[in-house]
């Protein structure tokens, strides 16, 4: 019997192991929200919005060359010859872009350029606008 359990139990760890190799890492990341504000409403709310910084990171964000940025290294890691190469644009151009990316927290810079989480969110954030800009035509 107890060995009968032992079987039972290896076998669900596989099957969670195959589970979460094939969740796609956009869902992982909203899992992570997920759990984060659980966690915080537990206190009550959610914190104020700093309509100041909040707008901030929205004006930073509202361009297309940038979202590009954040959609290729949503692919992969880039370097930033790959990234300046890819955008067709110049240098100066390029260093703007992933200096904000950077400061919004959209990305990091290790090697080469990735995006982060929030930068993964974002880009599921603006998948869904879209998909309810569509549906509202």
């Amino acid at each position: 019997m107890e060995n009968d359990l032992k079987v039972q139990l290896e076998e669900l760890k596989k099957r969670l192991e195959v589970l979460e190799e094939n969740i796609d890492p956009v869902d992982e990341v909203m899992l992570s929200i997920k759990a984060r504000l659980r966690r915080k409403l537990e206190g009550g709310s959610l914190p104020e919005i700093d309509e100041e910084r909040a707008a901030k990171t929205l004006k930073a964000l509202a361009n297309p060359d940038r979202i590009r940025v954040l959609k290729m290294l949503s692919e992969g890691p880039m370097s930033f010859k790959e990234i300046k190469e890819a955008l067709g644009v110049e240098s100066p151009t390029v260093s703007h872009h992933l200096k904000l990316l950077l400061k919004t927290g959209m990305i990091r810079k290790g090697e080469r350029y990735e995006i982060s989480p929030n930068g993964r969110l974002f880009l599921r954030l603006l998948e869904i606008i879209t998909a309810l800009e569509e549906v509202e035509e």
